[in-house]
């Protein structure tokens, strides 16, 4: 794993500061911002880091993080759809996560209503091992790494 030239990339749209004002999507040249089920997404393979997104948000939902690997860990998705809510990823020995980066909150669905999920805490990403430990206990395999590739 080799170390690129540092860059920061927008890793994810916060769907609670997020008006849909569509301003991001129409910043973005490379198309690498998305509608799906009502969520704003960011499409990584096409994301060239301009960081227009970030600059046009009149609600600072576009989170960044800084990049230094090629395959770095970026941030952890968690697919709703496929999550049970065992609640596996929530104990506090460390078992499943050494650092106790998920928490149980409200998350929006693909009807875009509220409900109870399992959330990854995005700002503590630096905390994050990489270890994965996370994506391979998950009995439900809803747990998802973001990587970012040059």
């Amino acid at each position: 794993m080799g170390r690129i030239k540092e860059k920061f990339v927008p890793v994810q749209i916060n769907q609670e500061l997020c008006v849909k004002c569509e301003r991001c999507l129409r910043a973005c040249k490379a198309k690498a911002i998305y509608f799906e089920h009502g969520i704003r997404l960011v499409n990584y393979e096409k994301c060239v880091a301009c960081l227009n997104c970030v600059q046009v948000c009149p609600r600072n939902a576009v989170e960044v993080t800084s990049v230094e690997f090629e395959d770095q860990v970026i941030s952890i998705k968690i697919d709703h759809e496929e999550c049970s809510m065992c609640e596996d990823c929530l104990k506090q020995d460390g078992t499943f996560c050494p650092k106790k980066l998920f928490f149980q909150g409200k998350v929006k669905n693909k009807e875009n209503q509220e409900i109870d999920g399992i959330i990854f805490k995005f700002k503590e990403i630096a905390k994050c091992q990489k270890c994965l430990k996370c994506v391979d206990l998950c009995p439900e395999k809803a747990i998802k790494p973001v990587t970012f590739k040059t």
